[in-house]
């Protein structure tokens, strides 16, 4: 089961709050082809990763295809499967953020926000992140040829030590693969738990001005594939403002 958003750009994975096509507990996972080569964004919690694949089967796109996972931050609901994925898909690279890879390689239950989250009750008491690795660091400035798309990461803290947002041009479009960073008109996503910090939004979210981004796909609800920077910009106004910005 999937759900095509264009041409050769696909929704492949999402629980509670999104399409319901894997786990309750994944973060919406995209996959995106170009001239015979893919990629894709996060890799949902590990626990329903045998249904992704099948998932990802059912597009037509093969697994040699896609050469790199990008991951944009280190939750459980957005890495949490990445190992498996490594083990299922072992030409593709993975890129995170410098701060993001050790969480993910090596990060406790407590710099993960787990025990805050199974506090919540956001995740099974018995639940078990298993550590991936980043084979690549993300950066500021950089890009990656995908076929004929691009990707340049654009590192983001605040709503985890060092999320990234990915900025996608693809076919004279531009769209901002945003994580948990920033959503559809203007929310954020603010945690009580290690990593989060208000102060860190309010210094990396100018990175996002002026982008003219079509398409806002954040990781969790609804998306945008036209008029995304307004959306940025009402983030970026309210960040401006004494005023808390709304939270998802």
């Amino acid at each position: 089961m999937f759900i095509q958003l264009e041409k050769g750009f696909y929704m492949v994975a999402g629980g509670d709050g999104g399409p319901g096509i894997s786990c309750y507990k994944d973060c919406n996972i995209f996959l995106l082809e170009d001239g015979g080569e893919a990629m894709l964004f996060d890799a949902g919690s590990g626990m329903d990763t045998a249904r992704i694949m099948e998932n990802i089967k059912e597009t037509g796109i093969k697994t040699e295809q896609i050469r790199y996972l990008f991951v944009t931050h280190c939750h459980g609901d957005h890495t949490g499967g990445l190992k498996d994925m490594q083990e299922l898909i072992p030409a593709c690279q993975v890129v995170a953020s410098r701060e993001e890879k050790r969480l993910i390689e090596t990060g406790t239950e407590f710099e993960l926000g787990l025990i805050a989250a199974k506090k919540k009750g956001a995740y099974p008491q018995d639940y078990v992140f298993r550590h991936g690795k980043v084979d690549l660091i993300a950066e500021d400035g950089q890009e990656y040829q995908v076929g004929g798309m691009t990707v340049e990461p654009i590192i983001t803290p605040g709503h985890s030590i060092e999320s990234v947002c990915y900025l996608v041009k693809r076919g004279g479009r531009r769209y901002l693969f945003s994580g948990d960073s920033v959503y559809k008109n203007g929310a954020l996503s603010l945690q009580n738990c290690y990593g989060s910090s208000l102060e860190a939004y309010r210094d990396s979210f100018p990175k996002l001005a002026g982008l003219q981004i079509d398409g806002l796909i954040p990781a969790h609800f609804g998306f945008t594939l036209t008029n995304g920077q307004k959306h940025i910009d009402k983030a970026l106004e309210y960040l401006q403002s004494s005023a808390l910005p709304p939270m998802v």
